[in-house]
């Protein structure tokens, strides 16, 4: 019986994990385009600004990429606008 319980198990592991993964990269990607939209461009469509870094994510090295785009979420979702041009370059370079 233990056996036969064991996909299940890691099918619904597995399921977990990438959805927590996608959820991480999803907050991240609201969280820098919405200081954008705050800090830089009052007019940026948030919705587009998403889906465009998710393809860049997407297109190439996802990990070093969501790993970016981590980061730059870390910095940018702790700071002010004025905080966010001095001390999130590093964090936030390369990001498009």
């Amino acid at each position: 019986m233990m056996v036969r319980m064991m996909p299940r198990t890691l099918t619904l592991t597995f399921a977990v994990t990438v959805s927590a993964l996608l959820t991480g990269c999803f907050s991240d990607t609201d969280t820098i385009c919405e200081k954008r939209k705050e800090c830089f461009t009052d007019t940026l469509n948030v919705q587009s600004c998403e889906d465009d870094l998710k393809a860049w994510m997407e297109r190439q090295d996802q990990d070093r990429r969501r790993d970016q785009l981590a980061a730059c979420g870390d910095c940018v979702g702790s700071k002010t606008c004025s905080q966010i041009r001095t001390a999130c370059i590093g964090a936030c370079f390369g990001v498009p």
